[in-house]
Order: C-alpha cells, then structure tokens, then sequence
C-alpha cells in the first residue's frame, strides 16, 4: 500500500514539472532573446537566427560619422585589425607540435585504459631576425 502511494505521489510530481512551459529567468530586456537550446538550434538550421543587440539604454547613443558636407551617415563601420609585419620587424615563427596516438592498453592491476592522443611541442619556436 505504501509503495502504491509513493508511486502516485511521484507520478503526480513528475507530471507537474512538464505541465509548465519553457518559462527562463534569463533577466534580459524584452525582444533579445532568452530562448531555449532546442529554439536556437532549429532557428539556425532554417537560417533564421538572428543576430540583433539589444536595444541602447537611454544616454548610450552610439557615435555617427558625418560626410565633409555635414550629413548624417550612420554609426562608424568597425574594420577588422590586421596585423602588418614591416621589412625589418623580428618574426616569432610557430611553434612546432607533433601529435602521437597512444593506443588502448591494460595496465599491471588489470585496468583497461583507452586510447588518447598527446599533444608534444617540439619547440617554442624561434626569432627571424633580419
């Protein structure tokens, strides 16, 4: 009797916890986007995921560029950074790292231990200076 009542008392909670919907404490603004994994993804694989920013609070203008004749053109574009290297700059070459497959082997005490890799850096690389 008693584990019939247990079981109807762990049911009935069991129900009550799917009964309520997708419901997220997120604590962002309205419109940005507190939605759950299983939305994002099927947004993503339609290609309708949306990248918007929340919406400026009040006082947090962004800057806008003006044309020479004083017109309004929009927030500044951000262009990447791209890293130059001058004729007569040292160059710091990359690292040179190997990767070695230990294969699944069984050690004195009988344990089975599965196979990995390892990553070995050879080098920390080297200075070409001119």
């Amino acid at each position: 009797m008693r584990a019939a009542v247990l079981l109807l008392v762990l049911v009935l909670l069991g129900a009550a916890g799917c009964a309520g919907g997708p419901k997220y404490a997120c604590g962002v603004p309205d419109g940005v986007g507190c939605r759950s994994v299983t939305e994002i993804y099927e947004a993503s694989v339609a290609g309708t995921l949306s990248r918007a920013r929340p919406p400026a609070a009040d006082g947090d203008e962004e800057e806008t560029a003006e044309s020479p004749r004083g017109e309004a053109l929009g927030p500044p574009a951000r262009a990447p950074i791209v890293a130059t290297v001058q004729p007569g700059d040292p160059v710091l070459t990359r690292p040179r790292v190997i990767r070695v497959w230990v294969a699944r082997w069984e050690d004195r005490a009988g344990d089975l231990h599965d196979e990995t890799y390892l990553y070995l850096r050879l080098d920390n690389g080297t200075w070409m200076l001119p």
